[in-house]
């Protein structure tokens, strides 16, 4: 192969050849003028009459009547909650032994696959350890799993198949334990052991497998917390959140604690408010038993202290874990700028004591008296609690009395919620969608429960086979123009009640000659109302910001009989004389647009004037 030639003269005049690259590294080094540095940390001061003078400048030389505090008393009132109620008007006594997020977030078991497996396999695990010669084929033909599962629930499904026929029905099993019938002496469970149909059984193997009962109840209220009825529970289904209340012993100083509003998920002293206007009273009251205690207490004060704090010493090198000079902040910024002043000025100043406080107590400081070295005693009395302050009062941990907002009284309530705790993923979550052109709300299930123990797909779980309507042909007419289509299953429509309240009410559920939609979560089977509940949510609520947030204009739901015609509000503003806001012609030409698509569409015959009909809002205005 020859070679081939290279233009020089052209190949040194490229880009890369006319511009030099020099790369070029300085390094920089100490060069100590001396080996020895004693006389450098000795840090010499040559003016010590300069220092005195910066000194006076800066004011340091202003001292202040104080000293440091070396010992403080500490008086507290101590009041032990002893009763929960619930919105059903039922009242329970409390000792705080369980912790009270679950007494309040716990409901009754629903049945379900996932939870009859794990009941089955436990017993059967029972069953090995006392009696491995008993065959498990008479519970697996007494307590079958009779569930219906969605085709959708593939997860479901396989479970199912799985188990069917080597694991019987725990959850129906653990129901036949609990109940005893009318006029019976033991409970189900028991009864059918002694039937005939188990006369194979000795005595001695009924006998074992009764005692199995013992240990298989107590782990199934290890492991799951219920009230005793369905009803004792403290979720409200129309506003989405908990409601309870607690309080002390009864008496003319009973004390309650009110939470209406509970929906975080983590119960804290923040989470209720106190309420000297209503009283819980047990349905047997016990006698006086002191509830109120006075506790008194002596501390020596402990400076504060953190990671990376200034320390006043001169040689004294901090710790680099808190790096004060990142902070990100502006002018505005007077959290940032205040904790940097605290971190830096002042943080040597303040002392804490600690105070010992039992779970379940609500405490009151009735004042905390500091002796300092010269032996001088200062009351310190709760923030906000002396007159001059009622205008701007303002106190940290502490409880809003909703029934005097101007009480100096200083409570604290350490509940006796969970430290750590487990969450799995969500078995279900429910998106409140406004719809602004129909006036209603939608509920979108994303995840409904799987008979199989966790979430699924909601709109996974809507999907139905349909066959379209036979094709009739009107004339020539080649097609057909369906102005209407259904909603999937998994949208439940909420119509309004009430703007003024955000009441809404689930909407009725289509006639009987349409088919029946499959709701799987809480939203399809009532959780949040049956069809004609009411739905209420209030104003700041999470479930209300989660309502408000979204926006759908992509649909409107119009009805046959009563086409929902915008109109003027008839609300209180005009029976407080205000000015009543007018239709927008954007908003009353929406409005006739969807009368006239009613129209058409009751005059084709696609539907009829019972059946709710889904008109899209990107429709060509029709003029």
């Amino acid at each position: 192969m020859p070679d081939t030639p290279i233009d020089i003269a052209n190949a040194i005049m490229l880009q890369a050849y006319r511009i030099a690259s020099i790369t070029a590294y300085n390094r920089v080094e100490p060069s100590p003028r001396t080996s020895d540095f004693d006389r450098s940390l000795k840090a010499e001061v040559r003016d010590a009459l300069w220092m005195l003078t910066r000194q006076w400048q800066l004011g340091e030389f202003q001292g202040d009547d104080a000293g440091t505090p070396v010992t403080a008393q500490i008086l507290g009132e101590h009041t032990n909650i002893d009763r929960v109620g619930l919105p059903s008007g039922k009242v329970f006594p409390y000792d705080g032994s369980l912790p009270l997020e679950t007494l309040v977030e716990r409901e009754k078991l629903a049945p379900a696959l996932s939870l009859a497996v794990q009941m089955g396999r436990y017993f059967i695990k029972l069953m090995r350890a006392k009696t491995p010669g008993i065959s498990l084929d008479r519970f697996i033909a007494r307590y079958p799993f009779g569930f219906t599962i969605d085709p959708n629930d593939h997860e479901g499904l396989q479970l199912y198949r799985a188990v069917n026929g080597k694991v019987f029905n725990g959850y129906q099993l653990y129901q036949d334990i609990l109940t005893t019938d009318a006029g019976a002496t033991e409970t189900r469970y028991a009864s059918w052991l002694d039937s005939v149909e188990n006369n194979d059984l000795s005595s001695a193997d009924r006998t074992q497998l009764k005692d199995l009962a013992a240990p298989f109840t107590a782990w199934c209220l290890r492991n799951y917390s219920q009230p005793e009825q369905a009803e004792d529970s403290a979720w409200q289904t129309e506003h989405l959140e908990y409601q309870f209340a607690a309080a002390s012993a009864a008496g003319t100083d009973q004390k309650t604690l009110v939470a209406d509003q509970y929906f975080e998920g983590r119960l804290d002293w923040y989470s209720v408010d106190l309420d000297s206007g209503r009283s819980l009273t047990l349905p047997s009251e016990p006698g006086p038993d002191g509830s109120t205690t006075e506790n008194f207490v002596s501390f020596i004060p402990a400076p504060v202290s953190f990671k990376g704090m200034p320390n006043p010493r001169f040689w004294a090198m901090e710790e680099n874990q808190t790096d004060f000079g990142k902070i990100d902040t502006s002018v505005t910024g007077l959290l940032h700028l205040l904790f940097a002043e605290f971190g830096l000025i002042y943080s040597n100043d303040w002392f804490m004591l600690p105070y010992p406080l039992q779970i379940n107590t609500l405490c009151e400081i009735a004042g905390i008296v500091v002796t300092d070295v010269f032996g001088q005693h200062v009351l310190v009395r709760p923030a906000g609690s002396g007159p001059e302050s009622d205008w701007q009062r303002w106190a940290l941990f502490h409880h809003t009395d909703r029934n005097s907002t101007a009480s100096g009284v200083s409570r604290f309530y350490l509940a006796p919620a969970l430290l750590k705790s487990l969450e799995g993923e969500p078995l279900e979550e429910v998106n409140f969608l406004r719809d602004e052109m129909a006036n209603m709300v939608w509920a979108v299930e994303d995840t409904v429960p799987s008979q199989a123990g966790r979430g699924t797909d909601g709109k996974e779980m809507a999907l139905k086979e349909t066959t379209a309507a036979p094709f009739t042909p009107a004339g020539d007419a080649k097609i057909r123009y369906v102005l209407g289509t259904a909603v999937p299953d998994n949208w439940i429509p909420f119509d309004s009640l009430c703007t003024r309240t955000h009441r809404r009410q689930r909407h009725r559920d289509p006639p009987a000659a349409r088919a029946p939609a499959r709701r799987q979560g809480r939203a399809g089977h009532g959780a949040y109302g049956k069809a004609g509940a009411v739905f209420c949510l209030r104003r700041g609520s999470a479930a209300e910001r989660r309502h408000r947030a979204p926006r759908l204009s992509a649909c409107a739901l119009a009805e046959r009989k009563d086409l929902p015609v915008d109109r003027p509000h008839q609300g209180s503003g005009q029976r407080r004389g205000l000015e009543q806001p007018q239709v927008r012609p954007d908003r009353a030409d929406r409005a006739g647009r969807r009368q006239l698509l009613n129209l058409l569409a009751r005059a084709t015959g696609e539907c009829t004037g019972d059946q709710p009909l889904l008109v899209f809002s990107d429709f060509p205005v029709i003029r």
